[in-house]
C-alpha cells in the first residue's frame, strides 16, 4: 500500500497573461530552482515545490538512471527544463525529463526548440496538490511518449497512444520496469539509510538487466 503524502506545495494562478510576459517570467527565474511555471493559453500557474515532492522526484530519477546504467541504455537527463510551444500557447517544467531514444541527438543541443526538436521521451511529474491546469493535456499536446506521475497516493506509468495517455503496469521507454516495483522502492527510500537503499535499488536494476 502506498502512503498518502499530505500536500504542502504552494500554487498561484494568474489570468489573461500574454506569452511575452510568460517568457519574461521564465527569463527572470532562469537561474532559480523555484518557482516553477506552467502556462496554458494565457493562464500561468506558479508553483513552489515541497521538500517531499523534491525527494520523490529525485528518487524516481535515480531509479531510472540505475536501470539505464545496468542495461547500458544511453539517457540524457535535462531535469526541469522548460518545454514550450508558442504556437500552442503552452509550456511547462517537469520535475525531471529524459531523452532516451533521442539521447544522442539531443546531447549536442544547447537549447531545446520543440518546433524542430523532439519532446523528451519520458518525464516525471509529482502532483501532491491539485493543479488548476491539466498538465497531462499539455504533455499530450506536445507528444511526450511517457509520463511517470505520482499523485501523493499512488504512482502511475502513463504511455501515449493515439494522442491520449493510458495507464499501464510497465514502462514502454524502459521495458521490464514495472509500476509495482517502482512504487515499492519509493516506499523503502524514506525509512532506509541512503547507502542501504541505493544498494537495494542497484541490485534491482541489475536483476532487470539479467546480471
Amino acid at each position: 500500500m502506498e502512503t498518502l503524502v499530505q500536500p504542502s506545495e504552494q500554487r498561484f494562478v494568474l489570468r489573461n497573461v500574454s506569452w511575452q510576459t510568460y517568457e519574461h517570467l521564465l527569463a527572470d527565474f532562469a537561474e532559480s530552482r523555484s518557482p516553477r511555471f506552467t502556462y496554458d493559453r494565457r493562464t500561468p500557474e506558479i508553483m513552489r515545490p515541497s521538500p517531499r515532492r523534491e525527494e520523490l522526484s529525485h528518487n524516481l530519477a535515480v531509479l531510472l538512471e540505475l536501470v539505464a546504467e545496468a542495461g547500458d541504455v544511453d539517457v540524457l537527463g535535462l531535469g526541469s527544463t522548460t518545454f514550450k510551444r508558442e504556437d500552442l500557447e503552452q509550456g511547462l517544467e517537469p520535475v525531471a525529463s529524459f531523452y532516451i531514444r533521442n539521447a544522442e541527438k539531443m546531447r549536442v543541443k544547447a537549447q531545446v526548440d520543440l518546433s524542430t526538436d523532439p519532446p523528451p521521451d519520458l518525464v516525471i511529474e509529482i502532483e501532491h496538490s491539485r493543479s488548476s491546469i491539466n498538465k497531462l493535456s499539455i504533455y499530450e499536446q506536445i507528444s511526450v511518449p511517457e509520463v511517470w506521475r505520482h499523485t501523493g497516493e499512488r504512482l502511475m506509468i502513463l504511455v501515449l497512444r493515439e494522442g491520449v495517455y493510458h495507464e499501464q503496469d510497465e514502462s514502454a521507454a524502459l521495458p521490464g520496469v514495472k509500476r509495482e516495483s517502482l512504487a515499492a522502492l519509493l516506499q523503502q527510500s524514506h525509512p532506509l539509510r541512503r547507502p542501504e537503499w541505493l544498494r537495494h535499488a542497484r541490485a534491482w536494476a541489475l536483476s532487470l538487466a539479467g546480471e
